[in-house]
């Protein structure tokens, strides 16, 4: 409400400015139609909202909007701790020591805590529920007193005669507010002595310019507008501009010979003193005597059409209506972030998988961060799995390749292969690989942990990542493709071998395999996992591309071990820093998509 009374006022006050600037240098017409521009505003704020980010430092100059979550912060700081690693990703990384109690009451016991809290006054509300009650009486009061006065004119109206050139009918009335027009009708003085010509088309004029509909928007407006005391002011300097722009037109269809008869008219009218009341929704011919000299002074000296000017003007207004629908928020903080995730997350019911790989996911949150690239985060158990999705023009669904990168990768690492990718018809989920930190603390705190503590959460991520793709549209869930770098080429390859049936293939490059071979857990030692073991058994068809110069024996024993696995290799070696051969691995990923169908 308050961006509303901000917005409608300054445009207001705009017009006023432009229209004091402009004086003589625009035609009356013109000028009157500028008002037009606090209608339009009215019935399109509630719909036009363009959010811009504003930094805390100017939350006390600025109003801000903030959306704030239902529950405490104290209890936000305690479920999650993010820190920024990427910046320019704009997505976080969760890390860190964590109070798992806290969390849990927060997730588990939100209605308890809500019951708690105690609900100030809603201010807002009380001054809501005034704003309504003043309005719907004024709109009444106006209704009840036009239609009693719309009665009266029919009762005591007699008809006079039919205007030859607007084909409107007059009505003589004994009335100190005439001549007026009340819709499609002219009321002129019941003593002929006392109607000219010039005030019949005078108000055939303002039928013309469809004043009869425009002087009900006026009120409308006021009505809507009443404790708004700038609006007042364009409500009383709308009324003069219309009566100036009838005059115009009314000297326009005379011509200029006539221009000081029909002056001597207006004084006459302003001789005979009106107590027509302002508020009835008709245009009338008489005003003040400030506001009668300002006519007789514009028909002495009519304004030029100026179109430098109008299109000054025009431009000025549109500019300041641009600013008018801005809706200050306030910026993205990682608190911001940590409310929303943990509050949409509780929305969806959890999704528990059982055993072996026990776990529990929830609906991701999805936020657009421009045209083609949506940021989601994804949710297992109580941990925060980050991604990034790049799509490719179209509506989709799309093909979507889900890539893993190196341990310590950022989610822009592997944007130019992304990139590459995305030009050529596929989605790419970029996922971002769980800090060391909160591996350690899914693992029951610090110490000693083994590679496949590690590999083990990492790939539970990428099964609820799997699992949770559903939800976005624009993934073909019937076309994924796991792709993945160093460690991301092993959970690739072990999250294949267990999900092959919603898996279209694999592309695993420069896999660290001789690491990974055998996995041995620190909470059972006696339990071992042999990679060779399982790659029998996958029937995905995978593509390994490793660098023509490196080891290649773990990586030639890996496909000759599968069904359909295919080796690769490519100049250079992918990295960090290497962009040349990020482009081969892309074109040789593009090739193996191919092949994969």
């Amino acid at each position: 409400m308050l961006r509303y009374i901000i917005g409608v006022t300054l445009i207001a006050s705009a017009i006023m400015l432009i229209r004091r600037l402009a004086n003589g240098r625009m035609l009356k017409r013109h000028q009157y139609a500028i008002w037009l521009l606090i209608p339009i505003y009215m019935i399109v704020s509630p719909f036009l909202k363009i959010s811009v980010p504003v930094a805390d430092e100017l939350s006390s100059l600025i109003p801000v909007a903030v959306e704030k979550a239902v529950y405490e912060n104290a209890y936000i700081n305690d479920v999650l701790d993010l820190e920024k690693n990427d910046p320019a990703d704009n997505v976080f990384e969760q890390a860190g020591e964590q109070d798992h109690a806290v969390q849990d009451h927060v997730l588990n016991n939100m209605e308890a805590s809500h019951k708690a809290l105690r609900k100030p006054v809603n201010t807002s509300a009380v001054l809501n529920g005034i704003y309504i009650s003043v309005t719907a009486a004024a709109v009444v009061i106006l209704t009840a007193y036009n239609a009693g006065f719309v009665i009266f004119c029919r009762r005591n109206r007699r008809f006079a005669d039919t205007d030859p050139k607007s084909g409107l009918k007059v009505y003589a009335i004994s009335h100190r507010g005439v001549p007026f027009l009340l819709f499609n009708k002219i009321y002129v003085d019941s003593d002929p002595s006392g109607t000219s010509e010039y005030a019949i088309c005078h108000e055939a004029c303002h039928y013309k310019h469809g004043d009869f509909v425009w002087v009900i928007v006026r009120h409308l407006v006021l009505a809507l507008n009443w404790y708004n005391p700038v609006i007042w002011a364009a409500f009383i300097l709308s009324g003069r501009d219309c009566e100036l722009a009838c005059d115009e037109e009314v000297v326009s269809v005379y011509g200029d010979g006539y221009a000081e008869a029909y002056a001597e008219t207006l004084v006459m009218q302003m001789q005979r003193r009106s107590e027509f009341y302002r508020f009835t929704m008709t245009t009338g011919m008489r005003s003040g005597y400030k506001s009668m000299k300002r006519r007789i002074v514009s028909i002495k000296h009519p304004a030029k059409k100026s179109y430098k000017v109008i299109a000054m003007s025009l431009a000025s207004l549109i500019v300041i209506s641009g600013f008018s629908v801005l809706e200050p928020k306030a910026a993205e903080t990682e608190q911001n972030i940590i409310e929303e995730i943990v509050n949409e997350a509780i929305i969806e019911a959890p999704v528990k998988r059982e055993a072996p790989f026990d776990y529990e996911t929830r609906k991701p949150v999805v936020k657009q961060v421009n045209s083609n690239q949506k940021k989601v985060t994804f949710f297992r158990d109580d941990s925060v799995i980050n991604a990034l999705l790049t799509l490719p023009e179209g509506n989709g669904p799309h093909k979507t390749i889900v890539m893993r990168g190196e341990f310590g990768s950022q989610l822009t690492q592997y944007n130019e292969i992304a990139t590459m990718l995305n030009q050529n018809g596929y989605a790419t989920l970029q996922v971002k690989n769980t800090h060391e930190g909160e591996i350690i603390r899914r693992s029951g705190g610090s110490g000693v942990k083994t590679v496949a503590d590690v590999y083990f959460e990492q790939i539970l991520d990428h099964f609820a990542v799997i699992d949770e793709m559903r939800y976005i549209p624009e993934i073909d869930m019937d076309n994924i493709y796991l792709w993945g770098h160093d460690i991301g080429g092993i959970i690739s390859l072990y999250t294949g071998i267990e999900r092959q049936d919603e898996i279209k293939g694999l592309i695993i490059v420069q896999p660290d395999l001789n690491t990974a071979q055998s996995l041995e857990f620190s909470k059972d030692p006696e339990l071992l996992v042999r990679l060779y073991e399982l790659l029998p058994d996958c029937h995905v068809p995978t593509v390994i591309l490793e660098p023509e110069k490196g080891l290649l024996s773990a990586s030639r024993r890996a496909v000759n071990s599968m069904p359909d696995g295919k080796l690769v290799l490519f100049n250079g070696e992918l990295s960090k820093t290497a962009h040349n051969t990020e482009n081969n691995v892309g074109e040789m990923t593009l090739e193996a998509l191919k092949n994969l169908g």
